[in-house]
């Protein structure tokens, strides 16, 4: 065991982790739960870790919507790896070896905006996923780039390749996390006056 609880074996990987991971029968419709049990990572937001130590791993949209593969063979050698590299690798340095989003909402939107590969703008976020929660986006809407002309006589072709890539159950998701959250500083707001 090294000073901060990480042990490395010789040939072997560079620290370990003593996990739980929670898997539904419904995954990936549900995201795994995983929890950190050793007590290693503090338990703070700063760490992406819960009070109750279950771990911040990815944005579960984003990862669907640009994941080759949901298997959870893809999830455990991708976004869980990561996570606790990351977590070794700031442990040594201070710092965040893929970068970091910021917490709660702004993360989630700047997650979302990335998956689509749109500017991180909550209104434009907003339209692009009403379009692409439908079978098919429809060509009379107004285009979300806020040009005020309807999506065949604007971003057509963009709009539709980005249908192909982002499923329209994976949008709605996105979409319905957004609302979910908008009504939670709502009632946060109402309960302050």
């Amino acid at each position: 065991m090294t000073e901060s609880g990480m042990a490395a074996v010789p040939g072997g990987p560079i620290t370990e982790f003593a996990i739980r991971m929670e898997v539904s029968c419904r995954y990936p419709s549900v995201e795994p739960k995983v929890f950190e049990t050793g007590n290693w990572i503090p338990r703070n937001p700063d760490r992406h870790i819960n009070l109750d130590g279950d771990c911040c791993v990815t944005v579960w949209e984003h990862w669907l919507a640009t994941a080759p593969n949901h298997s959870i063979g893809s999830f455990i050698n991708g976004p869980l790896n990561e996570y606790f590299l990351s977590q070794f690798w700031f442990e040594k340095t201070g710092k965040w070896p893929f970068g970091e989003r910021p917490h709660g909402d702004a993360g989630m939107e700047e997650a979302f905006a990335d998956a689509l590969g749109i500017a991180n703008r909550r209104e434009a976020l907003l339209c692009h996923l009403r379009l692409l929660s439908q079978a098919w986006p429809k060509g009379h809407w107004a285009c979300p780039c806020g040009s005020g002309k309807i999506v065949r006589n604007c971003h057509r072709e963009d709009l539709m390749a980005l249908h192909e890539r982002i499923a329209p159950y994976i949008a709605k998701r996105m979409l319905r996390r957004l609302h979910e959250s908008q009504n939670v500083r709502a009632r946060r707001s109402i309960g302050r006056r």
